[in-house]
């Protein structure tokens, strides 16, 4: 019950913190998404119902803080979440390559999405700066992933003396 009161405060957090230091790093020319490497660690690591919540609720938050197109991100997240969690049965997910393949189709699949919606639906051409911010988005996701994954499970060994 504390994990359902506690995920929109984290959440909340999770999205201004991501977005303070994007701002501040890459001066707000590139996002780093650290909260779609948290819903690709929830669909590896968590159950259905619980990973579901957190990426709606993640999706949720950063469709509010971003400015976007309400629900957007929600759906997208849910979506990847999905993806994660049925291809972590067949995946051997403790692999460092394999995260970080894993998180680089996820983070294109998630730009894909983006680009697809605004086209569609505003006729609005993102593909110009492809290179110059679609690209380098979706290597830092997957080169940070793996790094994210080992930081998680050492924190799990801390908590409960083992990994779960």
């Amino acid at each position: 019950m504390l994990y359902y009161l506690v995920l929109p405060f984290l959440s909340i957090l999770l999205v201004i913190l991501q977005s303070t230091i994007t701002d501040i790093i890459f001066s707000g020319r590139l996002v780093f998404e650290l909260s779609l490497i948290v819903v690709i660690y929830a669909g590896f690591r968590l159950d259905l119902i619980r990973g579901s919540i957190l990426a709606f609720v993640l999706g949720f938050v950063f469709d509010c803080v971003s400015g976007s197109v309400l629900g957007l991100f929600t759906f997208i997240y849910v979506v990847i979440f999905l993806c994660s969690f049925f291809a972590s049965g067949r995946l051997a997910t403790e692999k460092i390559y394999i995260i970080a393949l894993f998180s680089f189709f996820c983070a294109f699949l998630k730009e894909l999405m983006v680009i697809l919606f605004y086209y569609l639906a505003f006729k609005f051409d993102v593909l110009v700066n492809m290179y110059f911010v679609f690209l380098p988005q979706v290597l830092i996701v997957s080169l940070f992933a793996p790094v994210f994954f080992y930081l998680m499970r050492r924190v799990e060994v801390s908590f409960y003396g083992k990994a779960v």
